[in-house]
């Protein structure tokens, strides 16, 4: 009796254990399950196995010039049909990656050293930058001209070659003709492709004389002189007027630290540099200078 119970302690044992890893096997499968989907709804597009996930796409983004981002962030299909082309080129270009290689290897060295040295000052020096209220307040008392916003016009023109093709076109738009049309179809210069449209110009920056006629005339207006010049015979709109405006020190503040945070950045930099030269051996063979111009020069 004592050794059936024994087996049955046994044997229960083992099961046990098999029990045991067989939930631990079928929970790792359910995780591995559970991250291929997740991974899967990351996914945006598949290129011939090739995978772009959203944090592809949004690293891309982030890595472009800010004019890019503007850019694509009201137009992400066609980003991510540059990518799909990029892609594709990739793939095929593999095929010589064996020719290519030597001098790949070359540049991604040097890539890699700019954007491994640009991340460390980004995110471990520039973190411990404190930008204090005091310097803000301090730089933006002591550099006001520099949030100075001048008066800006937004003004159009027509150019004729003459002076009686201006004042007949003068009493057209007295008449209500369309000021634009007119810049389209008979405008002598490249403005015309824009229906005449100059864009926004410092008041400080022009003529002094063509300031002065702007001085009265309101957003809509058409200046009532004719102005000569070397290209011909302006009839002048002015479309818009921004006022001079100077920055209140919190409309100024974002500014202002970024331009300290990028000051004590090199600053740091420098001194980090500093450092590590005193710990270094460094040689330079100023000989070599004349080789690396001869090669520069190669064709």
């Amino acid at each position: 009796m004592k050794i059936t119970i024994i087996k049955i302690k046994f044997f229960w044992k083992k099961w046990k254990i098999a029990i045991i890893i067989g939930i631990l096997i079928l929970f790792v499968i359910a995780l591995g399950v559970l991250y291929l989907f997740i991974e899967k709804r990351k996914v945006v597009v598949v290129v011939d196995g090739y995978k772009v996930t959203v944090d592809d796409i949004v690293n891309k983004i982030k890595s472009s010039p800010d004019f890019y981002k503007e850019y694509t962030f009201y137009d992400l299909n066609t980003l991510i049909d540059d990518y799909i082309n990029q892609i594709l080129l990739f793939q095929y270009a593999k095929k010589f990656e064996r020719k290519l290689r030597k001098k790949i290897e070359m540049e991604m060295r040097n890539y890699y050293m700019e954007i491994l040295t640009h991340t460390f000052v980004e995110e471990i020096i520039a973190p411990k930058i404190k930008i204090s209220d005091e310097e803000i307040l301090s730089y933006y008392n002591t550099h006001l001209n520099e949030f100075v916003i001048p008066e800006k016009i937004q003004i159009s023109e027509i150019v004729v070659n003459s002076k009686e093709k201006a004042e007949e076109i003068l009493n057209r738009l007295r008449l209500g003709e369309s000021f634009e049309e007119i810049a389209e179809k008979e405008s002598i210069t490249s403005t015309k492709e824009k229906r005449g449209e100059i864009g926004w110009i410092e008041v400080e920056k022009l003529n002094p004389e063509v300031a002065s006629l702007l001085s009265n005339v309101k957003p809509g207006e058409i200046v009532a002189n004719i102005i000569k010049t070397e290209i011909g015979y302006h009839i002048i709109k002015l479309t818009g007027r921004t006022e001079r405006k100077v920055l209140t020190l919190s409309e100024a503040t974002p500014i202002i630290k970024n331009l300290l945070l990028t000051q004590k950045k090199k600053i740091e930099v420098e001194n980090l540099i500093a450092r590590l030269k005193e710990k270094s051996k460094i040689k330079k063979y100023s000989e070599k200078i004349e080789i690396i111009k001869e090669k520069i020069n190669e064709k």
